[in-house]
């Protein structure tokens, strides 16, 4: 081994050896603790927290059997590496620190070839523990890349999802979005016991987030590397991140509580924040709902923060990621001009980068509003479904392009088709509150309302804050309809009418409950209302409406017949709407 002056020294490339400044050797003989100091030595600032040594070296075992092992572990390590002045390992009651000021790795040195220095760890294993193996793999593949110094914000795996992404790994078409970082929750219970808790519960989110595939999640290994006194501003810049979501496990009397924050890294603003109750985090099923919750609404609380940031940019800067946001602010405002403008600029991303699953995705998106405003005819659904499933091949881990090809499918009166897609949409997204929705709708249409209902209550619950929530409302109207539940028909069509006063079918379902539940004089009100937002509503906008059973067009038409003061050819007239107006205005 060659001797640095001054510094310990630590040879990774070929069989490990840990040597002193004057170059006596140190003999590890715990295989776990020559892996911590590799580990340490491999990482930002040398730091991990405990948790993360926990989960990699000891993931076969329970918490507390690991979290002993760690510190025997620790304690010998210090007696070994630590004496005199020098103290090389540092740990406190989370985090665990290698002094890489006093420290030589030839792993890091930008001018090392492992393809000539030897492989990473050579002949090193840790059976029985995959997650240590998958940070092996994990670095001896990027080394082998080339001689570089390697990137601090490398993602190793340990048993997440391939596609978590970090920022020097956009995924195809996201060039330019904006990361997002979770930071681990802290345990504020006063129980270090509940400290696996609180990160497992940040570990979840990034899962969960890495499932919104426009939305880069910086990964694990990186975002949790950093110590809590470390400014936010300086972690955003070091990871790339402009997002972080910070958050706190506490109690609450006889239950837990979970504070989630989500703030500007390069201000410190917060945009959001919310509490929620957990009876016990240790349940699977309580933690899942929290989780999907927490992604879907933060999911548009970003979302509305990116528009408006692209919004304010000058129109001659704009690049791919920057027309497809721009485009999604004009197509949430729902009207027709908005929506034109919406298609142009996804045009033009798609024109920029024709492999773009984004681009793809929005293009759809956009198709279906004005197909189902316009009540367009077969040829566009079909064109709709044609560039879903492009999208889907594009992005096989989107769910929002199965979702947009089995909405397609359900407006092409193919009910087990589209419900195939749904479903594979939400496994891919369990967060994704419009195909829970459009899931829901598919089972109103195929005939069944008394199944839709609970996924249109997973819908609402997912998406409280969602402009499109206006849909759920609706669809669980149509539900209690189809069931004979008039009270409830007429209170879910209001509801909806209340985001979206110009929704013609949530009116037309408020008018025929009103009137089958004897309120006639209600049902001529809401009637008066319709057609103040849609002067030319006819039959033909019943028509279109996909029902695999066509005899629900005629209930709905005897329903609105049944109202007083109109004479009885009024839903007869040829109904072209000539001024189009975009569905929900």
């Amino acid at each position: 081994m060659t001797e640095t002056s001054g510094l310990f020294t630590v040879s990774l490339l070929g069989p490990f050896e840990l040597s002193t400044p004057g170059g006596q050797r140190i003999e590890i003989s715990s295989k776990k603790g020559t892996a911590v100091i590799a580990m340490l030595a491999m990482s930002r600032d040398g730091e991990r927290t405990r948790g993360w040594l926990q989960d990699r070296l000891w993931g076969s075992r329970g918490h507390s059997e690991a979290a002993g092992s760690l510190r025997r572990e620790l304690s010998n390590l210090r007696k070994l590496v630590n004496g005199g002045d020098l103290e090389l390992l540092v740990s406190d009651r989370d985090r665990v620190r290698l002094r890489l000021d006093l420290i030589s790795v030839d792993a890091l040195d930008p001018n090392a070839d492992p393809k000539t220095a030897g492989e990473f760890l050579e002949g090193f294993d840790i059976p029985g523990e995959a997650s240590f193996r998958d940070w092996l793999r994990e670095q001896r593949t990027r080394l082998m890349r080339g001689p570089r110094a390697p990137s601090p914000a490398a993602p190793l795996p340990g048993g997440l999802p391939s596609h978590i992404l970090d920022t020097s790994q956009p995924p195809v078409g996201f060039t330019g979005n904006q990361a997002i970082a979770v930071l681990p929750f802290t345990n504020v219970t006063g129980d270090e016991t509940l400290d696996y808790l609180a990160e497992g519960i940040s570990e979840e989110l990034i899962v969960g987030l890495s499932r919104i595939r426009w939305l880069p999640v910086i990964a694990r290994s990186s975002s949790f590397s950093f110590a809590d006194t470390i400014d936010r501003k300086v972690i955003g810049q070091r990871l790339g991140a402009h997002y972080l979501i910070e958050g706190h496990l506490y109690r609450a009397y006889d239950s837990f509580g979970v504070s989630a924050s989500l703030s500007e890294a390069a201000t410190g603003y917060a945009i959001w924040s919310r509490r929620f109750t957990l009876q016990s985090p240790a349940l699977r099923d309580e933690l899942e709902q929290f989780v999907n919750e927490l992604v879907a609404q933060l999911e548009t609380r970003i979302e509305h923060a990116e528009q408006i940031r692209i919004r304010n940019k000058r129109q001659d800067a704009l690049g791919v990621s920057d027309l497809i946001w721009r485009g999604r602010w004009h197509l949430n405002r729902l009207t027709r001009a908005d929506s034109e403008m919406a298609q142009k600029l996804f045009a033009d991303a798609l024109a920029l980068d024709p492999a773009s699953a984004e681009a793809l995705i929005q293009t759809t998106s956009a198709l279906g509003w004005s197909i189902w405003a316009g009540r367009q005819p077969q040829e566009q659904i079909l064109r709709m479904r044609k560039l879903a499933q492009e999208a889907s091949l594009a992005d096989p881990d989107d769910g929002r392009g199965f979702m947009l090809a089995g909405i397609a499918e359900m407006w092409l009166r193919h009910p087990q088709e589209a419900r195939t897609l749904l479903q594979h949409a939400i496994a891919l997204n369990p967060s994704l509150a419009l195909a829970h929705a459009q899931l829901g709708g598919c089972y109103n249409l195929a005939g069944e309302p008394a199944k839709a209902i609970d996924h249109l209550k997973a819908s609402l619950r997912l998406s409280s804050n969602d402009p499109n929530i206006f849909y759920a409302l609706g669809e669980l109207a149509m539900s209690h309809t189809m069931l004979g539940r008039w009270a409830e028909a007429a209170e879910h069509a209001s509801l909806s009418l209340a985001r979206r006063p110009a929704y013609w079918y949530a009116h037309v379902l408020r008018i025929n409950a009103l009137a089958r539940s004897g309120h006639l004089t209600a049902a001529r009100v809401a009637t008066d209302e319709l057609l103040a937002v849609k002067p030319n509503f006819s039959r033909r906008y019943l028509e279109w409406l996909p029902f695999v059973d066509r005899t629900w067009i005629d209930h709905f038409v005897e329903g609105l017949k049944m109202v007083p003061g109109r004479d009885a050819d009024w839903l007869e007239r040829d109904g072209h709407d000539s001024d189009a107006q975009f569905l929900p205005n």
